[in-house]
């Protein structure tokens, strides 16, 4: 497709956004993915009008179509403007205003985070129980360290900002955890396996991955472009982690030749996944990006 016609395929998607959810929500997807950010930006906008003049619109997916078009907004002016990335443009924060109300300080303030100009000292007791602000915080300068120290485009790290912190919630609470089916554990009399120890509470590992990362593949509606960003970003993610003395070289080590199991079955399934390509040849790749 030329311009044109990729910019009125993704105007279709977003004045269907309230009735295929599904869709719109896999072009966003795609798009972030790529890093295609001022074809994100349209979709976006064309979407959050429709939600907002929708009286059966979610509230959740009216505030996520919101946080995603700032968040979009927000990457290509970093993108544009490196040199002033800590500082927002006049255009920037009156395109920002006319979504909600922002104070400009604030902006600034999460620009120079973004950008990788101002960075907390973190320990790991201030991250070991997940708590969401702080985790919040870390994620913005992962997105900063994944920018600037690896070339991961904004948009492509932004797939897992919420996902990863999700998953690590998830596996504290035992929510990924191994099931046993009932009837059997009753016939046998076995208690439900305990999933393996795993002593340190930023590093995944691969029994609870693959089930976390199952459930972006084989339900409805799939993801398989988060699903993809989560893995092929893991070696970046330990990366940063060591940067913020959070991870020792030798953790880092295992944990990627951990999950190292995981790569052969995930490569067979994005090579049968039409449409894309890249997405098979990252995971080839990997551990390199």
């Amino acid at each position: 497709m030329d311009e044109a016609a990729q910019r009125a395929a993704l105007a279709a998607v977003g004045e269907a956004v309230v009735g295929e959810t599904a869709v719109f929500q896999h072009t966003t997807d795609m798009l972030s993915y790529h890093n295609q950010l001022a074809l994100l930006i349209h979709l976006l906008q064309t979407g959050y009008k429709q939600l907002r003049n929708s009286a059966t619109a979610s509230e959740w997916q009216q505030q996520t179509t919101t946080a995603l078009l700032m968040d979009g907004l927000i990457f290509h002016y970093l993108a544009s403007f490196p040199a002033d990335s800590a500082t927002a443009s006049p255009e920037l924060f009156a395109a920002l205003q006319a979504i909600v109300p922002i104070d400009a300080e604030e902006l600034n303030r999460y620009l120079a985070h973004l950008s990788g100009y101002t960075q907390y000292q973190w320990e790991l007791e201030h991250l070991a129980e997940h708590p969401p602000q702080n985790m919040a915080a870390l994620m913005i300068e992962f997105l900063a360290f994944a920018h600037r120290e690896a070339g991961v485009p904004y948009g492509r790290t932004n797939l897992i900002r919420h996902l990863l912190p999700t998953y690590f919630v998830e596996r504290r609470t035992g929510q990924l955890n191994p099931r046993q089916d009932i009837g059997d554990l009753m016939r046998q009399g076995r208690p439900i396996p305990k999933p393996r120890p795993n002593p340190h509470p930023l590093a995944p590992d691969s029994d609870t991955l693959q089930r976390f990362l199952a459930r972006l593949l084989n339900y409805d509606a799939i993801r398989p472009y988060p699903a993809a960003a989560l893995f092929t970003l893991m070696p970046a993610w330990l990366r940063f982690l060591q940067t913020r003395h959070l991870l020792a070289a030798n953790e880092a080590q295992a944990v990627l030749d951990d999950l190292s199991s995981l790569q052969p079955d995930l490569l067979v399934f994005f090579q049968a996944f039409a449409g894309d390509e890249h997405l098979a040849a990252a995971v080839s790749h990997w551990p390199n990006l």
